[in-house]
């Protein structure tokens, strides 16, 4: 069975939608965690780690091989306030701090028992990149990097050359 490495974190979120307010698991680290999971892979999670994890991440928490990165309280632990309306989604609250904080020098040492990593986009291209360098110095077979709109207009240059391997 493949194992993934996936960079990123989880978070716990509110959200409003159609009237209503639910407490909610997110985070792109997750997101990819759990789709990776699903589809029949081993998945480790290198980001934020909350000690003790809070209830609401313990099914993620299950399902992954390990959850590695710097251990956080669980206030500390991103989280959003996300209005979803009119078929638009509006941030009313984020704090990211502990996700901010991840530095690629944290990363296990040797990255070669990984078939693949992938890093989320961790809302900053320049770490993105300094993650893709670490990646590759640590032995990693494969590595893939996901992306948003707002990082791909804010800095174009530093995208295409993450994504074309010009960097």
């Amino acid at each position: 069975m493949a194992h993934l490495l996936v960079i990123g974190g989880a978070s716990s979120d509110v959200l409003h939608f159609a009237g209503q307010t639910a407490a909610s698991a997110g985070g792109a680290g997750m997101y990819t965690a759990m789709a990776a999971h699903r589809s029949g892979m081993q998945v480790s999670l290198f980001g934020p780690r909350p000690n003790p994890i809070p209830k609401m991440l313990h099914p993620i928490a299950e399902r992954l091989t390990a959850w590695l990165g710097p251990a956080i309280p669980p206030e500390e632990l991103p989280h959003f306030e996300i209005a979803y309306h009119d078929g638009k989604t509006t941030y009313l609250r984020a704090f990211v701090d502990a996700e901010s904080d991840l530095m690629p020098g944290t990363l296990p040492p040797d990255l070669s028992p990984y078939d693949c990593v992938h890093i989320t986009p961790l809302g900053d291209v320049q770490r993105q990149l300094a993650f893709l360098q670490a990646c590759r110095q640590r032995g990693a077979k494969r590595v893939s990097v996901g992306t948003f709109l707002d990082l791909s207009i804010a800095e174009p240059g530093v995208v295409r050359s993450i994504h074309y391997g010009t960097s």
